[in-house]
């Protein structure tokens, strides 16, 4: 039998229910991105003290370009007013600002050594709308990080501290290997220095020439600003032979006290706080010429015998020298002792 087929048309149009109304389309409107949460906060801020160590190079890797890094991306995330990263120098044992980022108020400056003095002694560095925590290396103080609250900050205070708190020991880390990297470069550069020194001194240059140009060579090693090779004579008195660096212009004459007392007790100075020094006389000596705020002065010896004294003032960074100086600069004088025994057979050989 035959089956009967009903054709089933089919429309293309949209059906709507009667009792749905449709809303007129409203335009988007772009949403404020939200603050970042704290774990969020912390990952980027961990990232990008990783970036500073794993791409920087020069500057970028020193403490002060990894304390820059820091407070910048800081300041940026947490819109707080003002961040600064102050660490203790080996040498002075002083708190300095390595890097600040945010409102340069003068009015911020006694607060600020305020929260240094609670860091100081131990206390909590909470000082009205000031706030820090303290960098620690081998459990003792290395630093502190201070920041100060602001209207548009996105963080609250107390979050800001646990956020830091977390940071920290990245932070210190990142320095402590940043101030190694500089002073194994500093290393690097001094020992070339001290190969210089000997490479002039057994060159085939006229005696007086390497002694002038190993001065020089010593100069740069401990990064002084001007330093001076005195000879003793045979009267006893030391004479100035040779002079160099960028502040000895005008020093020809130069004589000094300082020298003569090495020379005389064989033993080596190391003046660090020149201003309070009562051996150092205002108009006298480097006096005449500069302010000597740190001096070094070795005896230079030919075997056993002192035959003149290598003296410097003043590093150029301003800070003193150290006991590392001293002892650099004592190493060389067993150098030029033997180019000034050099010098004199020379003179003698040519008398006879």
């Amino acid at each position: 039998m035959a089956v009967a087929r009903r054709k089933v048309s089919r429309t293309t149009r949209k059906t709507t229910s009667k009792n749905t109304s449709v809303a007129p389309r409203r335009k988007a409107t772009p949403r404020k991105a939200a603050p970042m949460g704290e774990d969020r906060l912390l990952r980027t801020l961990q990232q990008g003290l990783f970036n500073t160590l794993s791409s920087s190079e020069g500057e970028g890797r020193s403490p002060i370009g990894v304390s820059a890094v820091f407070v910048q991306l800081f300041l940026q995330l947490t819109k707080v007013q003002a961040v600064a990263v102050y660490v203790r120098d080996e040498q002075t044992r002083e708190m300095t600002c390595l890097a600040e980022a945010g409102s340069s108020d003068p009015a911020l400056a006694e607060p600020w050594h305020e929260g240094l003095s609670k860091a100081e002694q131990n206390s909590p560095i909470i000082s009205g709308d000031l706030h820090g925590i303290r960098l620690h290396r081998i459990g003792r103080l290395d630093g502190v990080v201070i920041f100060r609250t602001g209207k548009s900050q996105r963080v609250p205070s107390r979050k800001l501290l646990s956020l830091l708190t977390a940071v920290e020991p990245w932070l210190a880390v990142l320095l402590d290997h940043a101030r190694l990297t500089v002073k194994y470069a500093a290393k690097i550069l001094r020992i070339q220095h001290m190969e210089q020194v000997s490479d002039i001194l057994n060159s085939s240059l006229a005696e007086e020439e390497k002694l002038r140009r190993a001065l020089d060579a010593a100069v740069r090693l401990v990064e002084a600003e001007a330093g001076a090779l005195f000879l003793g004579s045979s009267d006893g008195t030391l004479k100035l032979s040779a002079i160099g660096g960028e502040r000895a212009a005008g020093l020809r004459a130069l004589q000094s006290t300082i020298a003569a007392g090495v020379h005389r007790t064989g033993q080596a100075v190391l003046i660090t706080q020149g201003r309070q020094d009562a051996r150092l006389v205002a108009g006298q000596g480097w006096q005449a010429a500069l302010t000597v705020a740190s001096l070094v002065s070795v005896p230079v010896r030919m075997g056993a015998q002192a035959v003149g004294v290598l003296e410097v003032v003043n590093r150029r960074s301003g800070k003193p020298f150290s006991n590392w100086d001293v002892l650099e600069l004592a190493s060389l004088s067993n150098q030029f002792g033997l180019a000034i025994d050099n010098l004199r057979r020379g003179a003698g050989g040519g008398r006879g």
